[in-house]
Parts: C-alpha cells; structure tokens; sequence
C-alpha cells in the first residue's frame, strides 16, 4: 500500500521529515523491545508515523522531550497492539481424521471478527459510505483519523455526549450491516 502524505504547508512536510530522520531508530529500538521481531519492529515505525502525520496538529517542538515521549508512547501503543492482534490470530490445529491442517478461531465465539475477515476491504468501505453523512463523518473522525470523543464533539458542533451515542449507535448498525453483507 502506498500512502500519501498531503500536508497543509512545506513547513508541516520538513517538521515531519525532521521528526522521521530523529526518531526512526528510537522508535525503532521501542517497538523491538517490546516485538522482538525486526520486520514487526519495522511495521511498528511505519504505523507509528502513519499516527503523527495524523496527530502533527499535537507536536509544537520536535526536540523537546515531550516530543520524544509523545512519539515513543505512540510507537509503545502500536506495538502492543501488535502483540494483541499477533496473540489473538488463528491457530494452526491439526485434524487427527485426516492429517488436514485447518485454521481454528483463537475465539471461536468472536463473531464480529470472524465475519469481517470475510469481507473485503472494499466491501467494508462499501458498507461504511451507505451510513448516513453524519454518522459516517463521525465514524471516520474516531477511527480513521484516531480523534477523541472531544475532539469531534468540537469539530462536529455536538456534546461529547452525543459523539459516544451516534458512535455506539453507528457501530450497532455496521454490525448489522456487515451481517447482512455475509449472509
């Protein structure tokens, strides 16, 4: 996948550049300890500045050690959710009546996720731009663009309050949605 980084003047690119060039190793070194694996490690840095392109809003000062924290708590949090998705994946059962391998669901009773490894990408796209404008902005703010419940209720003119409803009830309908799509 090819990504794109569209940033709002030259000054946000070279703040962002400055930041990769300082910080890859670090974050690198962060996300191992926690992986142990290089190429898992290397993933972990990707998706960590896939975050602070998203969160440049958030960095006043690159060499400020806030900064350097700010990175490395984001390039902690995406390596333990590697973990937990790595110790959440099939596992390879053997079948004793004839020697087949098949996969076994680490949770056989997670539904949700069973389903949506289904789908495509591009029918869970599908099926997100069939919501209605608002609650699929909102989805999207939340789990695209990794904003808080705050950040949104400001952004969108609501209460906070009123973001976690709409989102709750967003995610109850794409589940319906996404059961439908199965069937």
């Amino acid at each position: 996948m090819i990504l794109v980084f569209v940033f709002a003047d030259s000054g946000e690119a070279d703040k962002f550049e400055y930041l990769y060039r300082k910080y890859k190793n670090l974050l690198f070194y962060k996300a191992w300890e926690i992986l142990r694996d290089t190429m898992e490690a290397e993933d972990a840095v990707s998706e960590t500045f896939i975050r602070v392109y998203r969160n440049m809003h958030k960095i006043d000062h690159p060499d400020s050690p806030r900064c350097a924290a700010f990175l490395g708590t984001i390039a902690r949090n995406v390596a333990l959710t590697m973990v937990k998705r790595r110790q959440a994946m099939p596992l390879l059962v053997e079948d004793n009546e004839d020697n087949r391998a098949y996969d076994e669901p680490a949770d056989p009773l997670d539904l949700e996720a069973q389903v949506i490894d289904k789908l495509s990408a591009e029918q869970l796209i599908l099926i997100v731009n069939k919501l209605d404008e608002r609650a699929r902005t909102i989805f999207v703010l939340k789990y695209s663009h990794d904003l808080s419940h705050q950040e949104i209720a400001s952004q969108m003119g609501m209460t906070e309050n009123n973001v976690t409803v709409q989102l709750h009830r967003t995610r109850k309908k794409l589940a319906e949605m996404i059961n439908e799509a199965a069937i």
